[in-house]
């Protein structure tokens, strides 16, 4: 009989790693000029790898309750707190969340951190926040839907969830040879490394 796949074991394993290893542009702790800006007004978190989010987008940060979701690495959280928000960062990784932690208490600021899995937010009561931070985090699991209600679950009635994407497209080629500037047709869609009917 197969053994099941655990998905939670493997992505927690990958970013402690990633982080451990600072190969991923998500492990970089805010820099102090950043922190300085936020405390300013002028939060610039990145949601996806190129693209700061626009500032109207943000409802007023001052003791705003933002969950930052899956997104530790010592970035949106620490940002939103500096800005004066109530933040809570909740993700899978030691690693990553310590970075969170570790950058919070390195800039004194407040921090609310709890390692857990972004499909399950039962210890929240719903209603809890105001603004839901989940940057390309949602490609690490296998059903979106869940993450969607559980986040729509927590947020209070008019809340706001900003989320990053990676373009689906981009699964149809051999990562490897993409990094090159190949493009090698190599999967199929829907895409999923642990799915075997995936590979063309």
């Amino acid at each position: 009989m197969k053994e099941k796949f655990d998905i939670l074991e493997y992505n927690r394993e990958a970013w402690n790693k990633y982080s451990e290893e600072g190969i991923s542009p998500w492990v970089i702790p805010i820099s102090s000029d950043e922190l300085k800006k936020a405390r300013e007004g002028d939060v610039r978190i990145f949601l996806t790898p190129t693209k700061i989010v626009p500032k109207k987008w943000f409802p007023p940060l001052k003791g705003c309750k933002v969950l930052c979701l899956a997104s530790g690495g010592g970035q949106q959280a620490p940002l939103l707190s500096a800005a004066g928000a109530d933040v809570t960062t909740f993700d899978n990784s030691d690693r990553q969340l310590q970075a969170d932690i570790d950058t919070c208490r390195v800039y004194g600021l407040p921090l609310n951190a709890e390692r857990g899995d972004m499909r399950d937010l039962s210890r929240f009561a719903s209603g809890s926040f105001d603004l839901i931070i989940h940057p390309v985090s949602n490609l690490f699991i296998d059903d979106v839907r869940i993450v969607w209600k559980e986040a729509y679950r927590v947020l209070r009635k008019g809340g706001r969830m900003l989320a990053g994407f990676n373009n689906p497209i981009i699964y149809l080629f051999n990562g490897i040879k993409m990094e090159r500037g190949e493009l090698e047709v190599a999967h199929i869609l829907p895409y999923s490394p642990f799915n075997e009917d995936a590979k063309q």
